[in-house]
């Protein structure tokens, strides 16, 4: 019995770790199966997705070959039918196309007349309308240039023949008499004058220019204006009048914070160093030496000194104190709001020169139109030219008060320190 009861439990045993071992390698096979699945079936769709690419470029290919051609069939077909409504037009298109062409013809004669009459070509009969030889004889003649005689003024007022040589838009004229050379000029209804206004080198290569043939050749970037600009460069005060009525204000105000600014650069300047060692040689000095070493100090740090010296530690010695460092910062700060003020309000001013500039230019524009650019141009000038001013004297007076009122508060805050360290001390015996 005893026998039965220990072979039974274990055969159970034995049978149950069978049953495990069993079921563990049917387990085992089960996800060797599965991995192997899992990896053929991501071959065969790495595999898919590579054709897939393959046939999608090829696709691509083959549409972008159709859209060309396509393209290419829609040209043909334009120009066919281009060609097509060209053999259906009917007379009133013809003739509107004849008219555009007329038209085309004429505006093209129109500029070449203004050409050959800006360069001072006459034309001798009206068979010549359309003919280019004169034309190319100017440019021939420009083309190679020669010394021509001319009838010139000199600068003196004589009447002279000189011989001139033209280089584009700018004459050269020789003076005999003088040896000189000079610009040739031409004015409405005027005989041609001269203009010296080269140097002897410049005169020298003329010269040789004329009589050797060789020789340097003054050069013109500007193509013959730059006459006009010497003739409108005008002066400073040419300058301020084009600003109109708002320039005065202006100017005053910059010339108010000029003054000041250097009236207050100068006080500052001469402002002695506050002594940082006047305390300690104060203290416990007897009245003669501390006469002296007051003597050699500046009035305000004497003056601290002297109320520190006549008063005990108290609180109206400490408003005395205050009193003389407020009275003191009041006076190194006078007139300084005036800069701030010119700083502030001379870009104003130029504004409101800019809005009246403007409300001129736009009633010239409206009385005598917009064509003629001499008519509005004294409005722009005013307008611009407030503005100008405005900023020059805004932007130097606004640095200016920013230096100098730094430069004041630095010396007040040494002062104050001083001050504070007084108010500490007793000099009471």
């Amino acid at each position: 019995m005893l026998f039965l009861r220990f072979i039974f439990p274990t055969f159970i045993i034995l049978l149950y770790a069978g049953g495990i071992s069993e079921s563990a390698q049917a387990q085992q096979s089960v996800d060797s199966e599965l991995t192997q699945r899992i990896t053929r079936s991501k071959n065969e769709l790495q595999n898919v997705q590579r054709q897939i690419s393959e046939k999608s470029r090829l696709y691509a290919q083959k549409l972008e070959q159709r859209e060309q051609q396509i393209k290419e069939a829609r040209e043909k077909v334009a120009v066919q039918q281009r060609m097509a409504d060209e053999q259906l037009l009917g007379l009133e298109k013809l003739t509107e196309r004849v008219d555009q062409w007329e038209t085309q013809s004429n505006y093209q004669a129109h500029m070449l007349r203004h050409y050959r009459d800006s360069i001072g070509i006459k034309i001798p009969s009206d068979e010549q309308q359309g003919s280019l030889e004169p034309v190319l004889e100017r440019l021939d003649a420009a083309m190679n240039p020669a010394w021509v005689p001319v009838s010139v003024v000199t600068a003196e007022g004589r009447v002279v023949t000189a011989p001139v040589l033209k280089l584009g838009p700018v004459e050269i004229a020789l003076v005999e008499s003088s040896r000189s050379a000079g610009l040739l000029t031409r004015e409405a209804g005027l005989e041609p004058h001269i203009l010296e206004i080269f140097d002897n080198a410049t005169q020298k290569e003329l010269w040789s220019l004329h009589q050797n043939h060789a020789g340097l050749y003054p050069f013109d970037p500007t193509l013959g204006n730059a006459l006009q600009l010497r003739e409108y460069g005008d002066g400073i005060f040419e300058h301020l009048s084009k600003g109109g009525l708002w320039a005065i204000p202006i100017v005053f105000f910059g010339i108010v914070s000029l003054l000041i600014s250097v009236l207050k650069a100068s006080q500052l300047a001469r402002l002695p160093k506050v002594d940082v060692t006047l305390l300690d040689r104060l203290q416990g000095a007897d009245a003669s030496s501390v006469a002296r070493t007051l003597a050699e100090v500046g009035s305000a740090q004497r003056r601290l000194a002297q109320i520190a010296i006549a008063n005990p530690v108290s609180q109206q010695r400490d408003d005395l104190l205050v009193a003389q460092l407020m009275e003191y910062k009041h006076t190194l700060e006078k007139y300084m709001g005036v800069v701030a003020t010119s700083a502030a309000i001379a870009p104003l001013l130029g504004l409101l020169g800019t809005v009246s500039g403007m409300i001129d230019t736009f009633k010239m524009m409206t009385i005598f139109g917009s064509g003629d650019a001499s008519t509005v141009s004294g409005g722009i000038s005013e307008a611009l030219i407030t503005t100008e001013l405005g900023l020059i004297v805004a932007i130097p007076s606004l640095i200016i008060s920013a230096l100098l009122t730094r430069q004041i508060k630095h010396y007040i805050h040494k002062l104050e320190n001083f001050a504070i360290r007084l108010s500490k001390v007793s000099f009471q015996s």
